[in-house]
């Protein structure tokens, strides 16, 4: 067993006609179709409580992932070495400085596009450069690759919940939490 640190990536399910039609569009993509949303551990409060961020029709915000954590479906990868204190906290830092980033429905556009394997109308990765938009996945892909941190293979702005599943259970990173 392990417990979460500030800079973790939650894999998660969440209910909902639109969760399920993430995890169909990944089946569809021949990719895990576990979990359908992905959050960041950020920090715990002094009630013990664990609070993460993500990405979200509303913009980047603030969430009590405490129900994430329990989850059954929950994949993590609390396994992946060389994630020190210090940059686990400019991870967080750069997280907080999103807050607020608006939602990117073209990069979902393009995910269901090519969930029935059809060419993308708007993809394009970020070249470094923080993104006006983003989804919850592609929110965490950008802040591991602004660290240079191992992170799922796709460019920034494709990446899909099922990615980071498939990343964190494929490198061993998944871990039992406490």
């Amino acid at each position: 067993m392990t417990s979460v640190h500030p800079g973790d990536v939650l894999a998660v399910r969440t209910p909902g006609r639109a969760a399920a039609l993430i995890r169909l569009g990944e089946a569809l993509a021949g990719k895990p179709n576990l979990d359908n949303h992905v959050v960041l551990v950020h920090h715990q409060d002094p009630q013990g409580r664990w609070w993460g961020m993500e990405g979200r029709p509303g913009g980047v915000g603030w969430c009590d992932i405490r129900l994430y954590l329990a989850g059954r479906w929950t994949v993590n990868n609390c396994g992946q070495p060389g994630r020190g204190p210090a940059a686990r906290q400019r991870v967080c830092d750069a997280a907080t400085a999103m807050l607020g980033t608006p939602y990117d429905w073209e990069g979902i556009a393009d995910d269901t596009l090519r969930a029935f394997h059809m060419a993308d109308l708007w993809s394009a990765d970020w070249g470094g450069t923080a993104p006006g938009h983003v989804v919850c996945s592609s929110y965490t892909a950008f802040l591991y690759q602004r660290e240079g941190w191992a992170r799922p293979d796709t460019p920034g702005r494709d990446t899909e919940p099922a990615d980071w599943t498939a990343f964190s259970m494929m490198n061993g990173y998944n871990a039992a939490i406490a």
